[in-house]
């Protein structure tokens, strides 16, 4: 600005003599600073500074046509017109657009063309351009978890200390490796082809839900041959089983002292990955929201700001366990670090891990506790959950402890119940739940029993929903849009139902298959033992996350304490009686006939 100021001053030789024309002089003084100022302005607007583009909107979308990516998606979608603008970053975005029958647009694909190299950049092509989490980021979720040497690490670091050698071609082995075998589906996820690896995710979830089916319902049948042996009609006699242990072994190679320190070194790997290396997603964010609004009195349903606004998706019980962290690390109102989210995730994970080690502690002694706490703290589901910071493990740790309290109604209805108050989800569990998962248990007290459950459930019910109160009734009319509803019409490319909309005949079917069992285990089996309740509850919950609309990686923890309660123990077998063979149910000797 300093010629146009120059040239714009009046000469020392001609001083102004008068008021009028000092004024004059400084007027135009400002008319020519502020001329300058729109120059500098309009200059600094366009791409690229002053300089003009090397490349035309043209020869940039002649350059993304080139694209195989672009031309394998674009012969399955009709384009209807092409749009190229220059980023600030000089790089073209060249979007390539649909219109159907309505003449309603839809960008089905976007090629990213450097201007000065023409080289392309980044394609995207169907859902990549709306979500995000499709495209193949390696710092979306997870960041430095997804290498492959931390990864395999934790692999196994999982797998190694839980094998049985001695019977290692067993399906208890297949089990554990279809535990880790969603990795298969998460690799494709990270390169972004979700067309693969959405169809990929379904097989380790049949898989382990079928299995835990078929574990509840033979142990089921144990339980209904072992009391009432003679059912058949015509049955042999009956010969003394031998005793089956009261409690849950563990037939493992290693030592508690390998498994405790195993155990520190992946806690010590996770936390630190989340303190110096993890990210948090909205999810997260999305809590720390919902705690501001509780502190200042406003319900989260229906109040969220505009850069997140459909986060008010969860149960209300999500939101008020980030309110401590929010109380004492801050916010400051964006989506920066937010350390209230790093610490809401990492009490998360701590309360699974203590649900673990009490749950195999209460079964079988704390050298099963500690193993199942390692298998929790090892395996990369949960590990992916942490350093995500999302809020998921959170269901999985409620379900952990009110697992390990099933023998007490209350604490168990109390449980399932704020498991649901978190995520939805798990209310396919009440029904079950609802049951005593001791068959020894006494009759006569089956109404204290029932009134106890009950009184737990409510007990939940007061703790979380005075949180949509706040806003008098605004938070109870809003809830069911704001998160099941949402939910229920939610379209999303993670799951089959999503890219596949002609299967939406079956994701019904299986729907309708889940809730039926659900209701029908009230009444069936008879008996239902504590391995049971655990094989039914992960076959339930599996079937539920099935039909999910959108599914992720993120969700397994909430089935993973059922899967490792049934696999990792040495559950005792409870094998019906011995039937005696023909020969040695008759007599030893000839009995005397009176003739």
């Amino acid at each position: 600005l300093a010629p146009v100021a120059a040239a714009a001053t009046p000469s020392r030789a001609l001083p102004p003599t008068s008021p009028v024309a000092q004024t004059a002089a400084v007027n135009g003084l400002l008319d020519a600073f502020g001329r300058g100022v729109a120059d500098l302005q309009r200059s600094a607007s366009t791409p690229g500074g002053s300089s003009r583009p090397s490349l035309t909107a043209a020869e940039a979308t002649s350059i993304a046509r080139s694209s195989g990516r672009l031309q394998d998606w674009i012969d399955d979608h009709p384009i209807a017109r092409t749009a190229a603008s220059l980023q600030s970053d000089d790089v073209w975005k060249v979007s390539f657009v649909s219109r159907a029958a309505d003449r309603s647009e839809k960008v089905e694909a976007e090629v990213f063309v450097e201007d000065d190299s023409g080289e392309i950049t980044e394609v995207r092509t169907g859902p990549q351009v709306a979500w995000f989490m499709a495209r193949g980021h390696d710092d979306a979720f997870g960041r430095s978890l997804n290498t492959a040497p931390i990864w395999t690490a934790l692999c196994v670091a999982f797998l190694l200390p839980l094998l049985r050698f001695r019977r290692l071609l067993s399906l208890r082995t297949l089990d554990l490796l279809a535990v880790l075998g969603f990795t298969l589906s998460w690799i494709w996820f990270q390169k972004g082809e979700i067309f693969t690896s959405v169809p990929l995710q379904y097989l380790p979830l049949g898989y382990l839900g079928g299995r835990l089916a078929w574990i509840g319902v033979r142990r089921a049948r144990q339980l209904a041959r072992e009391a009432d042996p003679d059912a058949d009609a015509g049955a042999a006699p009956v010969a003394e089983a031998a005793p089956a242990p009261a409690r849950p072994s563990l037939a493992n190679w290693c030592p508690t002292w390998l498994v405790v320190s195993v155990l520190a070194a992946v806690l010590v790997l996770r936390w630190g990955l989340n303190a110096f290396d993890s990210n948090v997603i909205d999810v997260g964010y999305a809590g720390v929201i919902g705690a501001d609004l509780i502190q200042e009195g406003a319900t989260p349903y229906g109040n969220f700001p505009e850069n997140c606004g459909r986060c008010d998706t969860y149960g209300p019980l999500t939101y008020m366990t980030y309110v401590p962290f929010r109380a004492l690390l801050g916010w400051s109102g964006r989506w920066d670090d937010l350390p209230a989210a790093h610490g809401a995730a990492t009490f998360f994970d701590l309360l699974a891990l203590a649900g673990m080690l009490l749950l195999g502690r209460r079964l079988g002694g704390w050298r099963l506790g500690a193993l199942l706490a390692l298998a929790w703290a090892a395996v990369p589901w949960s590990a992916y959950t942490l350093e995500s910071n999302a809020n998921d493990a959170l269901v999985g740790a409620l379900l952990a402890w009110g697992l390990a309290f099933a023998a007490r109604p209350f604490m168990r209805g109390l449980g399932v119940t704020l498991a649901v108050a978190a995520k939805f989800t798990p209310a396919v569990l009440l029904p079950l739940w609802f049951r005593h998962p001791f068959p020894r248990a006494r009759r006569s007290g089956a109404r204290r029993r029932v009134a106890l459950f009950a009184a737990g459930i409510a007990a939940g019910v007061a703790a979380t929903g005075w949180v949509l109160l706040l806003d008098g009734l605004d938070g109870v009319r809003a809830i069911w849009s704001r998160t099941i509803g949402y939910q229920a019409d939610r379209e999303s490319p993670f799951s089959v139902w999503g890219q596949y909309p002609g299967l939406r005949p079956l994701q019904i079917a299986i729907g309708v298959a889940v809730l039926l069992a659900a209701v029908a285990l009230v009444r069936w089996p008879r008996r239902l033992d504590l391995l049971s309740m655990a094989a039914f509850s992960g076959a339930l919950l599996i079937g539920a996350q099935v039909v999910l609309e959108h599914w992720f990686y993120l969700y397994i923890p909430w089935f993973l304490p059922f899967v490792l309660a049934v696999v990792v123990p040495e559950w005792p077998h409870r094998a019906a009686p011995r039937r005696a063979a023909a020969a040695d149910a008759l007599p030893a000797d000839p009995v005397p006939v009176a003739s």
